[in-house]
């Protein structure tokens, strides 16, 4: 009960990070849209937001719990964690530095259509360089919510990612008062750039503060090193696994590069997708994965699969369904103010449109991968995720020139789906995912009660097209009143249709 106890607390965490990472994001395409800035910052700033994420979010644990785990004496644990600090802090120092001299490589490689725009190539290396610090700060404060969590501590290293975002958004405010409309470029992404500096020199203070004070002694000893070396190496694959999906979406955003605005629109896309996606990860990590580990290897595993595979798509499918259907509404009512003018939303909605059908694939690839890891198959999920990268390379790149802001999406979709077989294939052989019969009837019952959400929707949208048309708060209210039709609409279905047994619902509303 201790365990699912800390789990739900990260969960509930990581969402409110989520949510406030959406609002950091409304910030900045508040006072830039979709112009220079935002392009320039986004590809700029790719690396070192990614990073703060997966290490704030506990991509370290694989790798360094069980080598601290292994060490018999206290003092030689101590001696391996100072030793584990010193490596990593050369490693992520090192690895700045690099990226400080090569930084125009990088951005020609993330973002190939800024080549023949000075501005948009010039700003992307200048925001890139200004915050390469972020990725020593996001590794050691990784390392440390590993050894936080090593002490049973969970609740301030979870909390560190929502800190960060507060103090970015704080920074953006001020961004605001000083009149970001009327700084120039160079002077708005510095302080962008050290807005994300901020974020991450946040998250690496509540971290170090939560490690027991006794735990960590630094040593560089030859002998201590050579001992830490193993886990500096063993880092390397949990940090590819995390990053692979958010890999999919630096290469649709080099995919979108050429169109103007077109990074800036595919990321805030993104982050709409990501907030019910961010949902399912969470749940899966709070309960799935604590009771695949207490279900050990017997039948009672393969109901747990199948009931993650039920959960992720009664969650998603009319969450993609809804944010396809009302991809333009929901994009000039969350975002259209300030800089963000109706041509953003245009964008933004073309890319949203085609990208939220993505999020049943990456549901239930969050759920495969956590009953892969569970089972100690990261090779498995690294394979998957690496053949799915090209194909969907291949279809983004190819499709946007006809497809416009599409094609990129388009070509995440195509990775999602590649990724998700690969998962499928390698755990059925296995045998670890079993749909029996009745889940898969419930299944085919969700889906067509979530068609039947979507087509009321789309029916009923022309009646509120007045009233979205207007804006602002009438505007919001009609697009709450078209999201609880929906909702309402899908859960009579469901019900109707018995997508979901009354009994396990009421079960789980006792939890």
């Amino acid at each position: 009960m201790a365990l699912l106890r800390h789990a739900s607390t990260v969960a509930a965490l990581t969402l409110a990070s989520r949510v406030l990472g959406f609002a950091r994001d409304a910030g900045v395409a508040a006072l830039f849209g979709t112009g220079v800035v935002a392009d320039a910052s986004v590809a700029g700033l790719a690396l070192p937001q990614i990073a703060r994420r997966l290490l704030g979010e506990g991509a370290l644990n694989a790798a360094l719990l069980p080598g601290l785990a292994q060490a018999e004496e206290a003092a030689t644990r101590r001696r391996l964690a100072g030793a584990t600090v010193v490596l990593f802090a050369l490693a992520g120092l090192a690895l700045a530095a690099l990226l400080f001299l090569f930084m125009p490589a990088v951005v020609s490689v993330l973002a190939p259509g800024f080549a023949g725009d000075g501005p948009r190539a010039e700003g992307a290396v200048l925001a890139g360089r200004l915050a390469v610090l972020c990725l020593p700060l996001a590794l050691l404060a990784g390392v440390f919510a590993a050894f936080a969590n090593a002490s049973g501590r969970f609740a301030r290293p979870a909390f560190s990612p929502a800190a960060a975002n507060v103090a970015v958004i704080a920074l953006l405010v001020m961004l605001w008062l000083a009149g970001a409309h009327t700084m120039g470029m160079e002077t708005a992404l510095a302080w962008l750039a050290a807005g994300a500096v901020a974020g991450a020199l946040t998250q690496f203070v509540l971290n170090l503060a939560a490690v027991p004070r006794g735990f960590v002694q630094l040593s560089v000893a030859s002998a201590d090193l050579r001992a830490a070396l193993p886990l500096l190496a063993g880092a390397a694959m949990p940090l590819l696994a995390a990053a692979l999906p958010q890999l999919r979406f630096l290469i649709a955003a080099a995919a979108a590069s050429g169109i103007g605005g077109g990074v800036a629109a595919l990321f805030y896309a993104t982050r709409l997708v990501e907030l019910p996606l961010g949902l399912v990860g969470a749940s899966a990590g709070a309960v799935l994965l604590p009771a695949l580990a207490a279900a050990g290897r017997d039948k009672g595993e393969s109901g747990l699969g199948a009931g993650g595979f039920e959960a992720a798509l009664a969650l998603s499918l009319p969450a993609a369904l809804g944010l396809a259907v009302l991809a333009h509404p929901i994009v000039v009512v969350l975002f259209e103010r300030g800089a963000f003018d109706p041509q953003a939303s245009e964008l933004t909605a073309r890319a949203l449109a085609l990208l939220a059908l993505t999020l049943p694939a990456q549901a239930l690839e969050k759920v495969l991968i956590t009953i892969a890891f569970a089972r100690g198959l990261s090779r498995l999920v690294t394979a998957a995720s690496l053949a799915a990268l090209p194909a969907g390379a291949l279809v983004g790149f190819l499709a946007v020139q006809p497809l416009g802001m599409a094609g990129p999406a388009l070509g995440v979709l195509v990775s999602s789906l590649v990724g998700l077989a690969g998962l499928c294939v390698g755990l059925g052989r296995r045998r670890l995912i079993v749909l029996p019969a009745p889940a898969r009837r419930r299944l085919a019952r969700l889906v067509v009660a979530a068609l039947a959400m979507a087509g009321t929707v789309a029916l009923a949208q022309p009646f509120a097209a007045g009233a979205l048309a207007d804006g602002g708060l009438t505007a919001a209210a009609a697009l709450a009143g078209l999201v609880a039709l929906g909702a309402a609409v899908y859960a009579g279905a469901v019900l109707a249709l018995g997508g979901v047994e009354i009994a396990a619902l009421r079960a789980g509303f006792r939890k």
